[in-house]
């Protein structure tokens, strides 16, 4: 299926979506690209360009991120958000016994990937950061979707859904507050000192099915030239790599430029 009609039919019509994609055979590559390796790029460059191009203000007085600072948080806003989506798949799998469901990864990551698409979408206002409450709604939307997903991918009682997705909204907090913290690395602050004698951030998150430790290698001037993170989880480990990056950051990098230098004048 088209990735815009798929998007449309989760946000328009989701109990009947969920029902064709809970049937779809599909594997880890066809769930990630191209569909949630682009819309994660929504909220990452609206980011970037919200922070560090235009920058945040009112009554005249702009604040912009340094260009490598906007660069860094959106590199690893991106990555993080493709790992996240995962755990939180991971999670919600976990999660399904304790609720009366079955426990199925693919299905769990299934209902993470699609559930995300209006959280992706409404990223776009974090272009503009006077207007990044909107994202909100985005989230709650996303919440319905796994709200209506739940009986239909997890097998769980329509009666428990809604603790069910309570739950799995607290999965969704923790999973923000990792990207929150792996996006500090690369602001100028003294948590971002403490991680530049390393290069690495662990972090566990403890679930009722076991633990999930996140390993993560920054991108950064004295870090390799791409992002690794690594999840292992109580059924295998999960290697993520982010590559070719370089080419975007160059361009992004210039277009911040110009865009400084247009400021000047």
């Amino acid at each position: 299926m088209d990735m815009v009609e798929r998007a449309r039919a989760v946000i328009v019509k989701p109990s009947p979506t969920w029902t064709v994609i809970e049937q779809e055979a599909t594997d880890w590559q066809r769930l990630y690209v191209p569909y949630m390796v682009t819309l994660a790029l929504i909220p990452a460059i609206s980011s970037f360009i919200g922070w560090s191009v235009l920058g945040m203000g009112s009554f005249g007085v702009s604040m912009r991120l340094p260009v490598l600072s906007g660069l860094g948080l959106m590199v690893s806003q991106y990555v993080m958000t493709l790992v996240m989506v995962f755990v939180w798949g991971w999670l919600i799998s976990q999660l399904a016994s304790v609720f009366g469901g079955q426990a199925n990864l693919m299905n769990g990551v299934k209902l993470s990937v699609y559930a995300s698409t209006p959280a992706m979408l409404v990223g776009v206002v974090s272009a503009m950061p006077g207007l990044s409450i909107l994202s909100l709604l985005g989230g709650l939307y996303s919440l319905y979707l796994v709200f209506v997903g739940l009986p239909i991918l997890m097998k769980s009682p329509p009666d428990k859904s809604a603790a069910y997705t309570v739950v799995a909204a607290v999965a969704g907090i923790i999973g923000s507050i990792v990207i929150s913290m792996a996006g500090s690395m690369f602001m100028p602050s003294p948590p971002a000192q403490m991680h530049e004698g390393n290069g690495v951030a662990d972090i566990k998150i403890s679930t009722p099915g076991g633990d999930v430790q996140i390993s993560t290698t920054p991108i950064g001037t004295n870090a390799p030239a791409e992002t690794k993170v690594t999840i292992k989880t109580p059924e295998g480990e999960v290697k993520v790599v982010a590559e070719s990056m370089q080419d975007m950051i160059k361009r992004l990098e210039v277009l911040a430029a110009e865009q400084e230098k247009a400021g000047t004048k």
